[in-house]
């Protein structure tokens, strides 16, 4: 395999620092004809997704789009999506990439925040587009991706913002050209703002700086091995850190990013053997799902699947099992981080038995403290909230300066988690989410994992409710697999074996689905409210 020739990267040093702008451009002149990316059947080459983006960044510049303004984009995958992201880095704008997830006041709520100078859609986006511009959080700069299938107008109301081709900006049919200042991006320069989920309240804009990028997709593809022969699948939106992570990541190195907009398992499967995939990266429940709704992967040959990198939720020991066996050779990479630090910890593949269930080691530059309620260090296997201080670090959250996740440079994760004396992470729970019964605390996700332990279940969510006296009552979600005649019976049996009292769910439903946040984590506080 062709190995890219990376910088070591010496956290303490910030003086390495590369632009994803100078990644594309760099891969340009030395693998021009090399394909970058991939979807549908549709290629294009690093000289040509170069070449297009320049385009994109020259109309940019001559409609005043200037650097420090940002830069809005809503989409589902397409290759002009990839290209408008580069054309963003290259004017030194701000990338803003929606979650396309989001509609109606999300959508608004992030529109009216960022204040975005221009912003790219999908045709797919138009009618919840229409909405926004009603209520007229839409930027004056409108650009639609891609033509293809696009009804004829998005905006039929003529007092609705009209919207602009791509097309022929792509085509050069525009005055603009190719020409626009590319200027240095400085290490603190803003480069994207990624906005969460926002579950239980407004979504947050986490600041993300070149350095930022530029470490974390320097350090990925040391620690994943990342070469120019990969081929990574992205299943995800850009609007995550882990998606754009792939795409800079593939850049570095010259390696082809293969996007992918149906999630059915069986699509999923059949891209990972058509496109000769080597790597993906996707949360747990996503691969827990694959093996329930598609058995027949477990039986798929898929020889060139070198890594798997999971993170964003706890994966159950015997779920991480199952998959293992159904990949045997395949290498898994157990990851730990939030969106406010990139990453945090990665287990190598060769721990994967002897720390099954722990995210691993401080990646480079990282230190990962748990702290008490008072902020001070827990002794090696206690529970406390999880601390992440040095490399990729967040500003902050845009427009929103005294926040308490941030304080003297350190991200205060409301993770909860313990140390082993090798100094490996265990994720535990969230600190939002711990329940006080009986006078013992404990953790939903601990019960969930019990539940998940059980033959028949698929998925499982654990809520804490009340009970008719007032007082705590555990409420189990499960979904249950193909064919099972599990009882709720069999169920608090089950529990009581393996838990302690406290910990045994008060009431059982089986439900044919549980709800997901936008970025597919199950949505706890959705189960909360389906029961008001």
């Amino acid at each position: 395999m062709r190995r890219a020739r990376l910088p070591r990267v010496h956290m303490r040093d910030r003086t390495v620092m590369l632009p994803v702008n100078a990644m594309l451009r760099r891969s340009a002149l030395d693998l021009p004809d090399k394909e970058a990316i991939a979807w549908h059947g549709q290629r294009v080459t690093y000289a040509e997704l170069d070449e297009a983006s320049s385009r994109i960044a020259a109309f940019l510049h001559q409609a005043g789009v200037e650097r420090g303004m940002r830069v809005a984009i809503y989409s589902a995958k397409c290759i002009e999506e990839v290209a408008a992201i580069f054309a963003v880095m290259k004017i030194g704008a701000v990338l803003v990439h929606i979650n396309p997830a989001f509609r109606d006041d999300k959508l608004n709520h992030v529109l009216t925040e960022c204040e975005p100078a221009a912003l790219f859609f999908h045709p797919s986006k138009h009618v919840m587009l229409e909405r926004s511009a009603r209520a007229a959080v839409l930027p004056p700069l409108v650009i639609r991706l891609s033509a293809e299938g696009a009804v004829a107008s998005a905006f039929p109301d003529a007092n609705l913002v009209p919207a602009i081709e791509l097309s022929p900006i792509l085509r050069g049919l525009t005055a603009a050209g190719g020409v626009f200042p590319e200027g240095s991006n400085a290490a603190d320069d803003l480069a994207a703002i990624i906005y969460t989920s926002g579950t239980t309240a407004s979504a947050k804009g986490i600041m993300v700086t070149h350095q930022i990028l530029s470490d974390a997709t320097l350090v990925s593809a040391q620690v994943l091995g990342n070469v120019a022969d990969d081929r990574l699948i992205s299943l995800t939106p850009f609007s995550f850190d882990g998606a754009l992570s792939q795409l800079f990541t593939m850049t570095l190195v010259g390696g082809t990013l293969v996007l992918q907009d149906s999630l059915f398992p069986k699509d999923v499967v059949a891209t990972l053997a058509a496109e000769r995939i080597t790597g993906a990266h996707a949360v747990p429940s996503f691969w827990r799902l694959m093996q329930e709704r598609y058995p027949a992967f477990a039986d798929r040959a898929l020889p060139c699947l070198r890594y798997l990198s999971l993170i964003g939720e706890h994966f159950s020991e015997p779920d991480l099992l199952r998959l293992k066996r159904a990949l045997a050779s395949t290498d898994f990479y157990m990851m730990y981080g939030t969106t406010e630090a990139f990453r945090s910890t990665c287990l190598a593949p060769e721990d994967f038995f002897t720390k099954l269930g722990s995210a691993g080691r401080p990646l480079p530059g990282v230190t990962i403290t748990v702290v008490d309620e008072n902020g001070q260090p827990c002794p090696t296997g206690t529970v406390g909230e999880v601390v992440h201080a040095g490399a990729f670090v967040s500003p902050g959250y845009w427009k929103r300066p005294h926040s308490a996740t941030f304080r003297n440079g350190r991200v205060h994760t409301g993770d909860l988690g313990r140390l082993d004396a090798d100094g490996c992470l265990y994720f535990v729970g969230r600190k939002d989410t711990m329940v006080k019964r009986f006078g013992y605390q404990l953790y939903p996700e601990e019960v969930e994992a019990c539940l998940l332990a059980l033959n028949g279940v698929a998925l499982a969510a654990v809520v804490c409710g009340a009970d008719s006296g007032g007082g705590p009552a555990l409420q189990a979600f499960i979904v249950c697999r193909h064919g099972s005649t599990l009882t709720k019976s069999a169920v608090t049996q089950h529990c009581r074996r393996h838990l302690p009292h406290y910990m045994v769910p008060d009431d059982i439903a089986f439900v044919a689905s549980l709800p997901t946040t936008a970025n597919g984590k199950i949505d706890r506080a959705g189960l909360r409210l389906e029961q008001v």
